[in-house]
């Protein structure tokens, strides 16, 4: 084009330096170029722009993807974890629950049973007591030399010998008292004195029967007493010990329960992104 220019002045010169329509044509033109070079160099500043932004977006939604799907697989193993752990805990409380139901039920059977060998050992108790004393008391008349009080100390030796306190008495020795209370004897009698000497002997190694007899019972009932207690004793401790534990377990079921709806929910939410992104 600009070859031309030099003979277009000429040919300006030439018409009297009027604008020669090719002149006018030749400017169309030239401006046309400089509008379409323009148009051309913002045309490439828009797809460059267009194009960055593509580019930063598809790697964008692509970190999208890659951690959208990291996290449903963290979300699903989160939950098939915790779910896992919830099953044992509700397995363990079940069974604590029926561990603690055996031992309550023990406990009270152990008590119903103290209360039954309790009354058992009072009842006993009781009738060694009366008979010791019933036995002092006619010792001690025989003692005072009251010959009037010898019926009233063979009616209080066969009471004693009625009572349930008897049963322990060794069939020697109740067949020596027995002997006693069949042999007649006669307070008028001057031998009377002598007499009376063998039955306080009589009375006196029976006391002494009834007494062991309630040694051994008051030994064996410490024993059994003691026994009794102590079951009692662990027994309320494991109940104890178990409650604190169902009590913990309960915790962490409620926690984890929780816990799994969390993920759960973040897991439908992370589904959804990934939707999004991939139909990007």
């Amino acid at each position: 084009m600009a070859p031309l220019r030099p003979l277009l002045a000429l040919a300006g010169l030439a018409f009297g330096g009027a604008v020669t329509p090719v002149e006018k044509v030749i400017t169309l033109l030239e401006g046309i170029k400089t509008d379409v070079e323009a148009e051309g160099k913002a045309e490439a500043g828009t797809y460059d722009t267009f194009s960055c932004f593509c580019k930063d977006t598809t790697m964008s939604k692509s970190k999208a993807i890659t951690d959208g799907r990291d996290n449903i697989e963290g979300f699903s193993s989160t939950i098939q974890e915790k779910s896992a752990e919830l099953q044992s805990k509700q397995a363990d409380l079940k069974d604590r629950k029926q561990k603690n139901e055996v031992w309550t039920a023990e406990l009270e059977d152990t008590k119903v049973r103290l209360e039954k060998a309790t009354a058992q050992y009072e009842a006993e108790a009781a009738d060694l007591a009366k008979a010791i004393s019933s036995l002092q008391g006619a010792m001690k008349a025989m003692e005072d030399s009251k010959p009037a009080m010898l019926v009233e100390v063979r009616s209080a030796v066969q009471r004693v010998l009625a009572s349930g306190a008897a049963a322990g008495i060794s069939e020697p020795r109740r067949q020596q008292v027995t002997k006693m209370l069949q042999a007649k004897v006669d307070p008028g009698d001057p031998e009377y004195q002598y007499h009376s000497q063998g039955i306080i002997e009589t009375l006196t190694d029976l006391l002494k029967e009834f007494k062991g007899n309630k040694d051994e019972l008051d030994a064996e009932w410490a024993k059994t007493k003691d026994t009794f207690e102590s079951t009692i004793k662990d027994i309320s401790e494991k109940i104890r010990l178990n409650s604190e534990a169902m009590q913990g377990l309960e915790t962490d079921i409620d926690t984890l329960k929780g816990d799994i709806a969390t993920a759960r929910s973040d897991l439908v939410n992370a589904e959804a992104l990934l939707k999004d992104d991939q139909l990007y």
